[in-house]
């Protein structure tokens, strides 16, 4: 996250409330984010309204059963913003142009290389065991390369929720690296896997 846009008291505050709702589907009430990070309820709502005031939050309303309409709060474009990975203009800009002094395929070639290399340093960290261990562990390691991740595992079922990805606008311009890394991560669990997108959430599911 480029944290150096957040200014002012209470950035640590203002900071765990983004990431919070960064995680969430389809964003957050006060209540919730409040009991989550152990704050008041009035500081959450403070916080918020700042950050909405910034332009990095908006709000959207839901019906009730009873009484008013519940009113939850979801980055805007501007705070999906923060989290944009200020590096990624290098690699595109390496992609481009080996493109021009290669050919066409000499992009798609460089993601391929890149995505085995990831597979072969996953695996390296990922021990045997059966597929919920492997996802586990790869949960895990995800989550700490910043990819805010969610495990979902219902019997023997499980999904994979990435509510930030740090290449998301290399995939934009390459698709062929969604493929690539819907490949990589079922190589790495030994399942064949889907790869599909919600928003700006990224799930992985077995086939």
């Amino acid at each position: 996250m480029r944290k150096s846009l957040l200014f002012g008291a209470g950035q640590g505050a203002r900071l765990a409330v983004l990431n919070l709702i960064k995680r969430s589907h389809n964003g957050l009430g006060v209540k919730q984010i409040a009991t989550e990070l152990g704050m008041s309820y009035m500081g959450v709502k403070s916080h918020c309204v700042t950050l909405a005031s910034e332009g990095y939050l908006t709000t959207w309303r839901e019906p009730a059963p009873k009484g008013r309409p519940l009113m939850f709060y979801r980055l805007t474009e501007s705070g999906e913003g923060l989290f944009a990975e200020p590096g990624l203009g290098l690699a595109l800009s390496f992609l481009r142009d080996a493109g021009k002094l290669f050919g066409g395929t000499s992009a798609q070639k460089l993601l391929a290389l890149h995505y085995r290399a990831e597979a072969e340093r996953y695996r390296g960290m990922i021990s045997s065991g059966d597929i919920n261990e492997r996802v586990r562990t790869l949960v895990r390691l995800r989550d700490r390369e910043d990819r805010m991740v969610v495990l979902s595992i219902d019997g023997e079922r499980w999904e994979i929720h990435e509510y930030h990805n740090p290449h998301a606008a290399l995939m934009r311009q390459y698709p062929v690296a969604v493929n690539l890394e819907e490949t990589m991560i079922g190589e790495v669990l030994g399942v064949p896997v889907r790869r599909t997108e919600e928003g700006t959430r990224v799930v992985f599911s077995a086939c």
